[in-house]
């Protein structure tokens, strides 16, 4: 695969990246800049270059491992910055097939804080429009750290599981335990019908990625009907109704995260991708109405 690069100075990269400061200890070591190719993942181009990802988000100011194709990134010359990069505010010209569901995720912020930003009355947007986006303060944030660690202890079935389905709860409260709580008394012996759970701030942090006991014991999961489905597709439900209101820009944040770790490290044979309503047969409204589906597929494919 052909990769383009463009080598920048110091000066040239300063007047280009406003969003740092001249302390910035990635900013005055970055020596490059890499045009992201289709398939690309942020972990994959952190292994290529030999930096980290939470390098790679800091010097980019990304939340979350959300990248596109044609999107340039800055490549640090080292890794070792433990900083977190300030909020900023940028501006966006809307292009063609763009949405407010998918800029929330591009940018790493909410669809309510967007139509805020830019006094919009609904979730339409026009061509040429020009919208502010103000970047929240989780940029660079690792949502992993834990999942990462209590999956190095787990023998991961990774030839078995090959789809990821995504679901909200359909309610504001709840927990692994309290879910697992709820499942376990509806019968289901192995508990928590998901492999991870996603907090809204409620009753777990907003955007802390809870590990349930299926994905402990890589266990087939009991969120959806088929059993075949059940058998070989990772569970991931995010806390919330969504057909009320928005999943967090940092629910959206720990979600691209997982989801890039899982197929690009862990079990990269899981390249099918669903929401819960799209599986056949279900009939649900699940992930809710208010879940970036679209956007989702255009960053993972069907």
């Amino acid at each position: 695969m052909h990769y383009s690069r463009r080598q920048f100075t110091k000066s040239a990269l300063l007047a280009g990246v406003s969003c740092f400061s001249l302390g910035n200890p990635l900013l005055a070591a970055a020596a490059s800049v890499y045009v992201v190719q289709p398939g690309d993942t942020l972990s994959g181009i952190s292994r290529r270059h030999r930096v980290s990802t939470t390098a790679l988000r800091q010097a980019n100011d990304l939340s979350g491992d959300l990248i596109w194709a044609g999107q340039e990134l800055n490549i640090p010359g080292a890794a070792s910055s433990t900083g977190t990069a300030a909020p900023t505010t940028t501006h966006h010209i809307v292009r063609a097939g763009d949405t407010l569901s998918g800029l929330a995720i591009q940018y790493g912020v909410t669809v309510a804080q967007i139509k805020r930003d830019n006094a919009l009355r609904s979730d339409v947007i026009r061509i040429g429009q020009r919208l502010t986006i103000s970047s929240g303060s989780q940029s660079g944030r690792d949502y992993l750290a834990g999942v990462r660690a209590a999956t190095a202890r787990i023998n991961v079935r990774r030839d078995n599981w090959v789809r990821i389905v995504v679901h909200h709860s359909g309610i504001r409260n709840g927990n692994a335990a309290r879910y697992d709580a709820a499942h376990r008394r509806r019968g289901m012996q192995n508990g928590l019908a998901y492999h991870f759970l996603i907090g809204n701030g409620v009753d777990s942090g907003d955007g802390e990625i809870e590990i349930g006991p299926r994905w402990h014991n890589q266990l087939l999961g009991g969120h959806v009907k088929s059993y075949r489905i059940n058998l070989t597709a990772i569970g991931i439900c995010l806390v919330g109704n969504f057909e009320e209101t928005h999943p967090s820009a940092r629910q959206l944040a720990a979600f691209t995260q997982l989801m890039d770790w899982l197929r690009g490290e862990v079990v990269p044979k899981a390249q099918r991708f669903a929401g819960h309503r799209e599986l056949r047969g279900e009939q649900t409204v699940c992930p809710g109405r208010n879940f970036p589906l679209a956007a989702m597929h255009r960053r993972y494919g069907s």
